[in-house]
């Protein structure tokens, strides 16, 4: 994955300040340029100290910006060998997510790395606002940071030695793990291959027409084959040589998933939004909403091209 350009939208929250230690480092590893954006709402000056709106709006207008242009350079790095480009969009609806779409294709960014949650009572980067619709329309991969990353302070905030992808081999999820390897070589970084076996709950019908539920297992034979076929999976795809780790387990993907992270220490989870046609394991709203809204460790999730030409 050529990464030459990193986008950071910010709202100085805590959050967003732990997506920054996270875009510099990237930044860095991966020589590339880092862009910091602050969207300005020009109907919520009360977060700058400004007041009287309707009186003074362009002088407010003025005054915003010099002081969130001013707040982006203190967030900056100091002695960083990286090149950044601060920048502040003054807003003027409520959609802030359309506007740091205009600027992803405007400077061609190539990764977009965000908080999951802003400012308290500030929907500007809660998710399932601005963080919801970038994962989900966003044509970069996203990088989504929690709040509270425990390994995101200090140097531990520098550290990535595993990443997990889970895979449910289709073509979307093949894709994340082409990348997953580029991030995992870029750190020196184990990458671990999750499938999981997933039991189904589906609606049954008896002989009297009442209705019920059944469960599904898995093929048994698909399980069995699941660790070679991640192996040849992981060869398949191309990329940089990086040691594989693989990973068969039986539950619900999204709880499995974070299990999982936690358990193997994982400090980076890489994978698409959409999985296998007509099924929910990575479709976003089910199992993607919930790995990215509940993992301790970063989420960088991906819009693939099969997707991407399906719904242009």
């Amino acid at each position: 994955m050529d990464i030459q350009t990193i986008l950071v939208p910010t709202d100085f929250s805590s959050c967003a300040e732990h997506a920054l230690t996270k875009a510099v480092d990237l930044a860095e590893r991966f020589d590339a340029t880092l862009h910091v954006l602050h969207v300005v709402d020009e109907l919520d000056p009360e977060f700058y100290a400004v007041d009287d709106a309707q009186e003074k709006a362009v002088q407010i207008r003025t005054r915003i910006r010099e002081e969130a242009q001013a707040r982006l350079d203190d967030l900056v790095p100091d002695g960083q060998s990286i090149e950044i480009n601060t920048a502040v969009s003054v807003h003027l609806s409520f959609d802030v997510a359309a506007t740091i779409h205009d600027y992803i294709d405007e400077y061609g960014i190539d990764l977009v790395v965000m908080g999951t949650h802003g400012h308290r009572n500030i929907e500007r980067l809660m998710l399932g606002n601005v963080a919801d619709k970038l994962v989900r329309h966003a044509r970069c991969p996203v990088i989504t940071v929690n709040e509270e990353v425990p390994w995101m302070e200090g140097e531990k905030g520098r550290l990535v030695e595993d990443v997990l992808a889970p895979v449910d081999f289709s073509e979307h999820s093949k894709q994340a793990v082409r990348t997953a390897k580029d991030f995992a070589a870029a750190y020196g970084a184990r990458l671990h291959l999750l499938f999981v076996a997933e039991k189904r709950v589906v609606p049954t019908f008896s002989d009297t027409g009442l209705p019920g539920v059944g469960v599904v297992e898995m093929n048994e034979e698909i399980v069995s084959n699941a660790e070679e076929a991640l192996r040849q999976l992981a060869a398949n795809v191309g990329g940089p040589d990086v040691k594989i780790t693989t990973a068969v387990k039986h539950g619900r993907v999204a709880e499995s998933v974070i299990d999982y992270a936690e358990r193997e220490g994982a400090q980076l989870i890489v994978m698409a939004t959409r999985g296998l046609s007509g099924v929910e394991r990575f479709l976003l709203g089910s199992n993607t909403e919930r790995i990215v809204r509940v993992a301790q460790c970063p989420v960088l999730t991906m819009l693939t091209e099969e997707k991407e030409k399906t719904e242009a």
